[in-house]
């Protein structure tokens, strides 16, 4: 049975997560994840992609579309680069996907999160979220994760 998967991850790292899309066409699960950006279109008719501040009063309904993707999502996997610690919108999804799956199932949330450290960032800092969301973290490592991913929540 495929399981959906939210995969929050820094844009920074969009090179990184085309390898992860990689690894995704491979598996039988679903990977849900957003993209903060909105199009802003200039004077002279040009469009250009800008990543939504969290403080952006447009971002409410960005929080509610991915909130209705946690709704659809048993796991939520945090792709970790060098610069994701940083990553406001990171470290929100990761509080708020533990809320909303700590409500269901008290004390067993954090076994429904992991962090996956991209290729070469192995010793990149966690967000601080995961720190206390996730207890243990994974390589790039493609059978590990379909092993994650379809172990029960509860284990």
């Amino acid at each position: 049975m495929a399981i959906n998967v939210f995969v929050s991850f820094d844009h920074t790292d969009q090179k990184q997560v085309e390898s992860f899309n990689f690894i995704k066409g491979k598996s039988k699960h679903v990977f849900e994840s957003y993209d903060y950006c909105f199009k802003e279109i200039s004077a002279n008719g040009s469009e250009k992609l800008l990543q939504c501040q969290q403080n952006d009063s447009r971002s409410k309904t960005i929080r509610e579309e991915i909130i209705k993707k946690f709704e659809q999502c048993a796991k939520l996997a945090v792709l970790i680069g060098n610069e994701t610690y940083k990553n406001a919108w990171v470290e929100w999804e990761v509080n708020n996907f533990y809320k909303m799956k700590d409500a269901l199932l008290p004390g067993k949330a954090w076994m429904r999160i992991r962090g996956i450290f991209l290729e070469g960032c192995e010793k990149a800092i966690a967000p601080k979220a995961l720190e206390c969301r996730s207890t243990q973290h994974l390589a790039w490592d493609p059978d590990a994760l379909e092993k994650w991913i379809e172990a029960s929540p509860c284990t």
